[in-house]
């Protein structure tokens, strides 16, 4: 642990190692909520009958309508999920929430493997999609109350970096492992997550704001060091709640459900935050990253990319886990915005040539020697998408909404997000069909070119700001920009 010299005495810095621990443990969640996503792109060509050799343990099979079902009732369940997860985080704790939702989504992986009618595979794959929709919420949360400012950025995108290696994890074993098994092999993150994040600290800021400020300093304690004074930081969780002698928090038990309700007088913070956490939801789900994780083989398979799907399959997965680490590596270094304009950009070049090499396929020209193309736009298309869009945006939304408001905000932001993800996924193979995949690639490219637009004009950066730095800015308040740096180097 480092230690600094400071008016003749030792003040212990804060330690990380305990943040990031208690980040990845509860960042395994995610990781299931990775493969329930990617599931069904290995195992949709194997319940169709598609899958050569591979034999089927149960007697199911599903049409081209039934398989595409299968895809979209995550993003549905976890539209189910969203919702009440935010309020329940704020009324029990973001442990407790993560834990409880373990429960369905282990039961929804079993149903999912012994499933020997289309309805049980159906009632599983909502389950788990539950699990998803509420992982994103609770997780996004947790991580960013119990991380130091410098490192909120690194930390924050754990989530996603956790549901990309659960992408690329079920490709692999998509590829190279029998249906039965890479299924089975599903129930080891939720089961996991039960044995493990009971241990870890509830988040330093919901026990503040319940009054329990002991705890909150226990907790404190365990995510920074024992040796670390945490009372300065204690005391500005306090304000930043609103509640610093209060015994309870009284909104808390009002019901956070009771809130959405009266968000039609929201304050300006929390309105722009609502409106850019929801333009970024949009756009991110309008750019189609949604139907190539749920649909990668078949998209291939349409284009004649002349690769087996499977093999495209985990080379898309591993440079969605490139794209996520280098956005870890860079998010706190140059900054949010810089991150998601640039990524913003790259994803509409490479739309518009994944547009333009199908609609000459689509005319019968022979593309020999152009078959490359296919494979390198979606790679381009997917690194962008987990380079940008994919972890900053859970994280920009826990940044930017108010202490207040980060339950019920971040819960309907979420179910945003999972309307427009279970569309897409329920729709984007009736796009294909009725307008080609030239127009649909197109469509997502004006829609993420549009999204740059947004990013350029609306989108605030939070790179290396304080809770009450962000609020401010939100309102258009010019706080004293030295009375700021001091708040700094105490939070620091």
């Amino acid at each position: 642990m480092e230690s600094s010299a400071k008016d003749g005495g030792v003040v212990q810095r804060p330690r990380q190692w305990s943040q990031h621990l208690a980040a990845l443990v509860a960042n395994v969640a995610p990781l299931g909520s990775g493969m329930a996503m990617g599931w069904s792109a290995p195992a949709l060509p194997a319940l169709r009958g598609e899958a050569g050799e591979q034999a089927l343990p149960l007697p199911l099979r599903l049409s081209l309508e039934e398989g595409s079902w299968a895809s979209s009732l995550v993003p549905l369940g976890a539209l189910l999920g969203a919702l009440p997860a935010g309020p329940l985080a704020q009324r029990f704790g973001r442990r407790s929430a993560v834990l409880a939702h373990a429960l369905p989504v282990l039961l929804g992986w079993l149903l999912i493997l012994f499933a020997h009618q289309v309805w049980l595979l159906y009632l599983g794959r909502v389950l788990t999609g539950l699990g998803v929709g509420a992982n994103i919420v609770i997780v996004s949360l947790y991580c960013e109350e119990i991380a130091e400012v410098h490192v909120r950025g690194i930390i924050g995108s754990y989530l996603d970096m956790s549901t990309s290696s659960g992408l690329l994890l079920m490709y692999v074993l998509g590829a190279f492992v029998p249906y039965f098994w890479f299924t089975a092999a599903c129930v080891a993150p939720a089961a996991a997550t039960l044995l493990l994040f009971w241990c870890m600290p509830e988040s330093p800021a919901f026990l503040v704001g319940r009054g329990r400020r002991d705890a909150a300093r226990r907790a404190l304690r365990w995510l920074r060091g024992p040796a670390v004074d945490v009372q300065p930081e204690l005391d500005a969780l306090c304000l930043a709640a609103k509640a610093p002698d209060a015994p309870a928090d009284a909104r808390s038990t009002g019901g956070p459900l009771l809130a959405c309700c009266s968000w039609s007088k929201p304050d300006r913070a929390t309105t722009k935050a609502l409106v850019i956490v929801f333009g970024l939801m949009f756009f991110s789900q309008a750019t189609g990253g949604t139907a190539f994780v749920y649909y990668t083989e078949d998209v291939f398979r349409a284009v004649n990319s002349g690769l087996p799907g499977d093999i495209c399959m985990v080379i898309v997965g591993a440079v969605s886990i490139v794209g996520t680490f280098l956005s870890i590596m860079l998010v706190d270094r140059v900054g949010r915005r810089f991150i998601l304009i640039l990524s913003s950009i790259c994803l509409s070049v490479s739309l518009l040539g994944f547009s333009v090499y199908a609609h000459f396929d689509g005319k019968g020209v022979d593309l020999t020697s152009w078959n490359w193309t296919p494979l390198v736009c979606l790679v381009v298309v997917m690194f962008n998408i987990s380079f940008g869009y994919g972890p900053i945006k859970y994280f920009m939304m826990a940044e930017l909404m108010p202490t207040e408001a980060k339950g019920w905000g971040s819960s309907v932001c979420v179910c945003f997000s999972r309307i427009f993800s279970f569309t897409i996924a329920k729709e984007f193979p009736i796009m294909t069909t009725s307008l080609g995949q030239d127009v649909t690639y197109a469509i997502f490219c004006v829609f993420s070119f549009l999204g740059t637009l947004f990013i350029v004009l609306f989108v605030p950066e939070t790179k290396g700001k304080t809770r009450e730095q962000i609020q401010q800015e939100l309102t258009n308040k010019k706080p004293n920009q030295e009375r700021l740096d001091k708040q700094d180097k105490s939070e620091c």
